[in-house]
């Protein structure tokens, strides 16, 4: 983790190679620890992108156990439930071992990305992996483990991800606000996701392409980011709201931390509440997940379980 502080650029293009080369060896030298955790792989639509693992904890301190989605991110045309071979296969299975130690049935899915397919269709797919598990509890049990608390749901997702979470909860068209799946959502982590692309001072060159072939412009790419979602929110949604708790790493981007700052502060002027925002220290963008049952810079990952117990007991 020293490494990772020690390395001052914030831009994530850069930092990745440098975190990767960081906390893969950490997290292969815990491979048979994070492998202790059980696995299983399932189907829930018609693509090879409809596709999920299910971590099953060992032990639980509940009759019950909550379930965790966690999305991963990816820039909105990359990702995969499984990164391999630079992880060696433990990135994600790393975070859900983390959080399936700690009492969680964890849902990984993958979801489809561009270019073959248009906003909101990745929250789409979230929200249908959410109901197939619903529909399908048997999956949720393996050998030994607990039952599931089918009504008590966690979202977790990280930069992208994190943005479907935002369009599943805040867009009117893909949750609906009668749905059942809404009071079965108690919490949502989010995990630095492009909160208002207004903000981005990235070179737009870089990124406008991508972010055309998903919302069709990019005047439509900033009318639907998380912040602008929120802000078109009626009173009453942003009631039945699950809980919300914001993760952000130490060295974001300026403009993504202050894109934070700008989502904290329109939650507390509709809200009045000043919600949690863990800013986890020594940290850049793409070293939180990485990070967890690495034995080095978990602290957050604590802190954001911590907060979860609260809320599923």
């Amino acid at each position: 983790m020293e490494v990772i502080a020690q390395y001052k650029n914030k831009e994530i293009p850069k930092v990745i190679d440098p975190t990767v080369a960081a906390f893969a060896p950490l997290l292969k030298a815990k491979k048979n620890f994070i492998r202790e955790i059980p696995v299983k792989s399932f189907t829930y639509g018609p693509t090879d992108r409809h596709q999920l693992d299910i971590y099953y904890p060992l032990t639980t301190t509940s009759e019950k156990a909550p379930i965790l989605f966690f999305i991963y991110g990816g820039g909105f045309n990359t990702g995969e439930r499984s990164i391999s071979p630079r992880s060696f296969g433990l990135v994600y299975a790393c975070l859900a071992a983390f959080f399936a130690r700690r009492g969680y049935i964890v849902v990984v899915p993958d979801y489809r990305l561009v270019p073959h397919v248009l906003f909101p269709g990745p929250a789409e797919d979230i929200r249908d992996a959410i109901r197939w598990v619903i529909n399908n509890p048997e999956n949720l049990v393996s050998d030994g483990s607990p039952f599931p608390d089918l009504n008590t749901i966690v979202m977790m997702g990280h930069s992208a991800g994190a943005a479907h979470i935002a369009t599943l909860l805040f867009h009117p068209n893909v949750l609906l606000d009668n749905d059942e799946l809404r009071s079965k959502i108690k919490a949502a982590v989010l995990e630095s996701p492009p909160y208002d692309l207004s903000a981005m001072t990235m070179d737009w060159g870089e990124t406008a392409a991508i972010h055309t072939k998903y919302w069709g412009t990019l005047e439509g790419a900033k009318a639907n980011d998380p912040l602008h979602l929120y802000r078109r929110l009626p009173n009453t949604v942003i009631e039945a709201l699950p809980k919300i708790l914001m993760v952000e790493a130490e060295r974001e981007p300026d403009w993504l931390a202050n894109a934070g700052t700008a989502f904290h502060e329109e939650i507390r002027t509709r809200t009045g509440e000043n919600i949690k925002r863990i800013i986890a220290k020594g940290h850049n963008h793409v070293s939180l997940n990485w990070a967890l049952s690495s034995g080095e810079g978990e602290d957050w990952g604590e802190q954001v379980a911590e907060w979860l117990s609260e809320i599923t007991g």
